[in-house]
């Protein structure tokens, strides 16, 4: 829907509003005009009501005002001593058309509040649920809101476990697309598979103003582009770190990442992982792995791999064909995740008898036959490189160049480069794309929305987002392009990390809790200095009700 036809809609939204309260509305001294006029009718609503006037500014807004009509709708009745929990429900299963059957029907005679018949129905406690829902929904909408991180793809920059406030201020407020949600959902309702929204009516992509433009190497929260099959805002959130802005080009050799043909320098907080093949003479020690490198050896979150293990599973179910993993006589063999800050004390384990980063380019120098069917199968993904079909045969670790599409660019298509922009031109800026083959001696054709077209302009900016957990992230290198439209907010606060791998009070990270996500230097924990603000105002409140009481 573009911006027009939303002024549209919602202008009429509150007329329809208007048109359901009319006698509501008269029956209280005002004109039939007031209750017609868009949006300032709301505003007499409350005056009828005898609320403030900034309710209609709630009321007005997507999501959240859907809760507030329906107390507006309830207040209004109240006023005529029609108000019930049954005439509630039945108005918001009708989307209002209850409360206009009532309105024109019901023999109305306007009344003043008494909050005592508000409380038969409505108790002290339910009204307080629902104003918090209100103020939980808008803060959620337009500021911040709580993630917690449920992959490991940013280990161990985020970790599975972090509990984080996201500031959606940060890069302006992206207003609801869906203005008919169920407060505080995202895509479903809890515990079942029904959706939490109407995609009957969405709008179009706006933003509040920004505090400053996503960054290079910033952590961002964003809507998963793949999930075409919902709203943008309905998509799930991933987060994950920008390591390409619109206009820049972006490679990947060997693992490392190059932007506008120079190596990156990380911000501070930043620990790159990478997997290792590791050969030992017996086993490796789990509680040591645990306890000194935070190195989950079980779980679903597992970071060590026992080769000979997943190689009885790949014969079960691929046959011999994949061959023998040849592992000497009293060695183990595993894949084992380690950060960069861990590696150089890791290779001092005693038992280690080989290390190497299981980079594409070691592949055919010195890993077994069945190693690389291992490999290819569970962990490189080849075929499921961006672009769809992977033409330019690209792999995790060597990647591009690409370029990044900045808004109002333009880029010549041609045979060689269209599946690069083919869905953006598709899904992001919705357009019917064809790839017309060519007759004996002619170019292939690109059609765009029916007309013959050599090049392409981008509508918005696009950008490249990749885990830190590099070979353990689902990311830009598998599904391409993040648009502008899905950027939800930066991570900027942790209060609270929690390991299931851990056991006792270890499974509290107290190094992660109220810290900062970004930030120069060493990250610090302000959990005590919270205890000791919050026992100063008890302790100050006490002292101020002992004062009172003796004097």
């Amino acid at each position: 829907m573009s911006i027009g036809l939303t002024l549209i809609f919602l202008t009429l939204l509150q007329v329809y509003y208007g048109v359901l309260a009319l006698r509501f509305i008269t029956g209280a001294g005002y004109k039939s005009w007031q209750a017609l006029l868009p949006y300032y009718n709301i505003y007499i609503m409350t005056k009828v009501i005898h609320r403030p006037w900034w309710w209609t500014i709630l009321a007005i807004l997507p999501v959240v005002g859907n809760v507030m009509m329906v107390v507006i709708f309830f207040e209004l009745m109240h006023m005529y001593r029609i108000a019930n929990i049954i005439n509630t429900v039945l108005g918001v299963i009708t989307l209002g058309l209850y409360f206009g059957y009532l309105g024109y029907t019901s023999k109305l005679k306007y009344q003043d509040r008494d909050i005592q018949i508000i409380r038969k129905y409505i108790s002290e406690g339910f009204a307080s649920i629902v104003f918090a829902v209100v103020a939980a929904t808008l803060i959620r909408a337009y500021t911040f809101e709580a993630f917690t991180i449920p992959t490991p793809s940013m280990e161990k920059s985020l970790m599975v476990g972090d509990f984080l406030f996201v500031s959606k201020l940060q890069y302006g407020s992206r207003l609801p697309m869906t203005p008919f949600s169920l407060p505080l959902m995202h895509n479903k309702v809890p515990f079942t598979e029904v959706k939490s929204f109407s995609d009957a009516v969405t709008f179009p992509y706006l933003r509040l103003p920004k505090i400053s433009d996503v960054k290079r190497n910033d952590p961002v929260v964003f809507n998963y582009p793949m999930e075409d099959y919902y709203p943008v805002d309905k998509r799930e959130h991933y987060v994950k770190r920008c390591l390409g802005l619109p206009g820049d080009q972006l490679n990947i050799k060997d693992g490392e990442v190059y932007i506008n043909g120079e190596t990156q320098e990380m911000p501070d907080r930043t620990i790159k992982q990478f997997q290792y093949f590791v050969r030992t003479q017996g086993y490796l020690n789990e509680n040591h792995l645990k306890e000194d490198f935070d190195i989950n050896t079980t779980g679903d979150a597992t970071d060590v791999i026992d080769l000979r293990e997943l190689h009885t599973n790949i014969v079960r179910n691929y046959g011999n064909r994949v061959g023998q993993i040849e592992i000497p006589q009293g060695m183990q063999d595993y894949v084992v995740t380690i950060s960069d800050a861990a590696i150089e004390t890791f290779k001092q384990i005693s038992n280690i008898d080989t290390l190497f980063v299981l980079n594409h380019k070691y592949l055919d120098k010195s890993i077994p036959s069945s190693l690389q069917f291992y490999y290819a199968a569970y962990h490189d993904n080849g075929s499921q490189i961006f672009p769809p079909g992977n033409p330019y045969h690209w792999t995790r670790d060597n990647f591009g160049p690409i370029q990044i599409p900045a808004a109002g660019s333009q880029v010549e298509l041609t045979i060689n480069n269209y599946h690069l922009y083919k869905r953006i031109i598709e899904v992001y800026e919705g357009h019917d794309f064809k790839v017309v083959s060519p007759k004996q001696g002619m170019s292939h054709k690109f059609i765009i929305d029916g007309q013959e077209q050599t090049h392409y302009s981008f509508a918005q900016d696009y950008y490249w987002m990749m885990g830190d957990n590099r070979h353990n992230s689902l990311d830009s290198r598998y599904w391409g392009f993040v648009p502008a439209d899905h950027i939800v907010g930066k991570p900027v606060f942790i209060w609270m990390s929690y390991d299931k791998y851990a056991s006792g009070m270890d499974k509290i990270r107290t190094d992660r809790v109220f810290t900062t996500v970004s930030g120069d230097g060493e990250r610090r924990s302000y959990f005590w200095y919270f205890v000791g603000v919050v026992a100063a105002f008890y302790g100050f409140r006490y002292w101020r009700n002992k004062k009172k009481q003796a004097a």
